[in-house]
């Protein structure tokens, strides 16, 4: 696959990818809210569909509370996208981590499937899927 969109965009949206992973496990959660389009969508098999900055602030409330006293830990790699214009599509792999009393635990692995789009000059997610392996 041809290698598309500027270097700058190139680097924005791998920018987005990890500030996405670090915002989530370590907050602070409006930045997560805000790697998002303002009707941009988080879908999980496990933690449902999310949608509009309300609803993900909602999630990230439901999604601390479901982590306990545990960090977490989103590894994402092999980022790949696409870039067409002012959207574009891609993906990469998960691997997710509970760190507690010093051991860390792989909790799942999986996959992100995405549809960015490029709002006042910022990529952000338009749709993000997770994919969690075994788990449709």
């Amino acid at each position: 696959m041809p290698i598309t969109g500027t270097p700058d965009d190139r680097e924005q949206i791998r920018e987005l990818y990890a500030r996405y992973a670090f915002t989530i496990d370590h907050g602070p959660y409006e930045e997560w809210v805000t790697c998002f389009t303002t009707d941009g969508v988080f879908d999980s098999p496990l933690l449902g569909r999310h949608q509009g900055h309300d609803a993900l602030r909602k999630f990230t409330v439901m999604y601390k509370n479901s982590t306990g006293d545990a960090l977490v830990r989103h590894m994402m790699c092999n980022v790949t996208f696409r870039v067409e214009g002012d959207r574009a599509m891609g993906g990469c792999y998960l691997t997710y981590y509970h760190v507690k009393s010093g051991k860390a635990t792989l909790e799942a692995t999986g996959r992100y499937q995405d549809e960015l789009r490029r709002v006042n000059g910022e990529w952000l997610f338009q749709y993000r899927r997770v994919y969690i392996d075994g788990h449709g």
